[in-house]
């Protein structure tokens, strides 16, 4: 097999332009080798003749990338291998990968062994049989395969027959272990190739295609891969049937065996273009009902997580403002009218709030024949096959995300102030802030709820709520309870999946146990990828805030031991964070 080559050392072109492509195979091969060794390498000059070729020799598996993704298919026009939307758009590929993957992971057992114990037609039968047996247990092991596997299962087999020097009785045997194999394996289906088949019956007879078909299901039936000692004598069987059927008829003329290459592969080319069309809507079924699949369990994980949040929202908002029976330390400390400086920097921050723009996104896919747009390469490939069919049909090669805007002025605040032991000396100005940001989100007709957070969880602000008075509590505990808080402000005000202008301030210095640090972390990734502005605001110098969160997106005021007299600073921070988000989003 041209891309089967146990012996070959010698590792293959690789373009550089092609490398991240080749890491991509790597890492895709390993996955479905379930080895760690394997070095993925890609370029037009790779594979050996094959769309994809396996050195067990050197562990390395090659892919030909203008046979593989086609002629004039760049690097950057090809995703992500191990996501699946990008497998889907390049299934030719994706199936010569995963074969050479299956071998990777089926065909463990010794070559030099095999070659010492068997002849050379012996051994060259051992492994032609040995390639529908690999697809035979990839389609077992990774069903979900299947469909790129047929793919690229003829294309395989052309360039193994065309690569192929022997007599016709030889070729012909050759293409029963390729195709009668394949259909054997599940890959392929009879009707797909039926002229195939018929050349076949023809050439050798229909007992001796029903005797290597025999073979071939005993064959598939080993799922011993690191001892394949037990097909040796199958091996030697086949091989003993061609050799006695080519002395019986004597050897043909060249030129008949030239005009029965040109017939195979003929007769291969249609069918692969065949398989192709066909294959089309197979991929596409599989496509959707993976598609349904993670929209079921994506939607059942976010409904879980809505829940969980409500009920913790419940919980906290549910027993009034203040520690209450919260397990915390916590107590009121003070009450006390705002200061005029307070009242106008709710009035600054309130200002600056308003002038922030922000937009929500609505997005629509839109097909085209024509450019820009990202190219969907299986659509040319699947124009070409109907061309070839007679069938003259623009496909919608290119497809791109449109963009339409709609002004949403909401705005919604959730606000989480830390009461640990840490933040002690700053309960004072932690007050001034609960309460400027509080009235300033009043001030613009925004919602704003907020949570204080230590040994438990309790709020200070419901939705609708106004805090006409400074509350000032202790900071006595021992611990923060982030993930709990973050969890009730969330469920009260929905900023994940709400609409508008929404953004989250965290009153906090970021000294965390590692547990909360993780939730930490992990929510406000999320607060960015939904589109919720992050507004850190420390009181000190901000340096274990930014060790916790080391994120660009999140906005963070050092050093405001004075919240009036810094509200122009944090007023301007948190309108910028709306502002670029809504920018991003455009």
């Amino acid at each position: 097999m041209t891309h089967f080559n146990p012996e070959d050392r010698e590792s293959g072109a690789s373009h550089p332009a092609w490398l991240r492509v080749g890491a991509d195979v790597g890492t895709l091969v390993n996955l479905l080798a379930r080895r760690n060794d394997l070095v993925g390498l890609a370029g037009p000059n790779a594979g050996s003749g094959a769309p994809a070729c396996f050195k067990p020799a050197i562990a390395e598996v090659e892919v030909n990338t203008d046979i593989a993704f086609g002629v004039g298919v760049t690097p950057e026009m090809v995703g992500d291998l191990c996501l699946r939307e990008t497998e889907y758009d390049f299934p030719k590929a994706i199936g010569a990968i995963a074969h050479e993957a299956f071998h990777a992971r089926f065909s463990q057992w010794s070559l030099p062994d095999a070659q010492a114990a068997l002849n050379e037609d012996e051994y060259t039968a051992l492994v032609l049989l040995e390639e529908s047996r690999i697809e035979a247990q990839g389609v077992l092991a990774e069903p979900r395969y299947r469909v790129f596997l047929r793919s690229s299962a003829l294309e395989i087999a052309l360039a193994d027959i065309e690569n192929f020097e022997g007599d016709s009785v030889q070729q012909l045997a050759q293409l029963v272990g390729l195709v009668h194999g394949r259909i054997i394996a599940g890959v392929l289906e009879v009707d797909e190739v039926e002229e195939v088949l018929d050349l076949a019956e023809s050439g050798l007879g229909i007992d001796v295609v029903g005797k290597l078909s025999t073979i071939l299901r005993k064959v598939q039936a080993h799922d011993n891969h690191s001892n394949i000692t037990d097909l040796y004598p199958l091996a030697i069987e086949w091989a003993k049937i061609i050799r006695e059927l080519a002395e019986e008829r004597g050897e043909i003329p060249t030129e008949q065996q030239m005009e029965m290459m040109r017939k195979i592969v003929q007769k291969l080319s249609e069918a692969n273009d065949g398989v192709k069309v066909k294959n089309y809507s197979d991929l596409e079924d599989q496509r959707e009902s993976e598609d349904w699949k993670a929209e079921v369990n994506d939607r059942a994980e976010k409904s879980k997580e809505v829940r969980e949040h409500e009920k913790i929202a419940s919980e906290v908002f549910g027993r009034g403002t203040g520690p209450g029976s919260a397990s915390t330390r916590s107590s009121l400390v003070e009450r006390r009218k705002p200061t005029g400086e307070e009242r106008s920097a709710a009035v600054l921050i309130a200002r600056l709030l308003e002038k922030a723009k922000y937009r929500e996104r609505d997005i629509t896919e839109v097909a085209s024949i024509l450019p820009p747009g990202r190219l969907r390469t299986k659509a040319l490939v699947q124009q070409a096959a109907l061309r070839d069919k007679g069938v003259h049909k623009q496909v919608e090669a290119f497809r791109k995300n449109k963009r339409t805007h709609t002004e949403d002025p909401t705005l919604t605040v959730g606000v989480m102030v830390d009461i640990s032991g840490s933040m002690g000396s700053a309960m004072n100005p932690m007050a001034t802030t609960a309460w400027v940001m509080s009235e300033a989100v009043r001030r613009v007709q925004g919602k704003c709820a907020m949570v204080y957070y230590g040994s438990d969880v309790f709020s200070t602000l419901k939705v609708g709520q106004h805090l006409d008075e400074v509350a000032i509590y202790s900071a006595p505990d021992s611990t923060e309870k982030f993930d709990k808080a973050f969890k009730a402000i969330n469920g009260s005000l929905n900023l994940l999946d709400g609409s508008g202008a929404r953004l989250l301030v965290v009153v906090s210095d970021g000294e965390y146990t590692t547990e909360e640090s993780k939730a930490a972390r992990k929510w406000v990734s999320q607060c960015e990828t939904a589109g919720v502005a992050v507004l850190w605001l420390p009181f000190d110098n901000g340096r274990s805030a930014q060790r916790l969160l080391h994120a660009a997106s999140v906005g963070i005021v050092p050093g405001t031991m004075d919240p009036a007299k810094t509200a122009s600073e944090i007023g301007s921070m948190a309108a910028s964070l709306l502002t670029k988000i809504g920018k991003r989003n455009a």
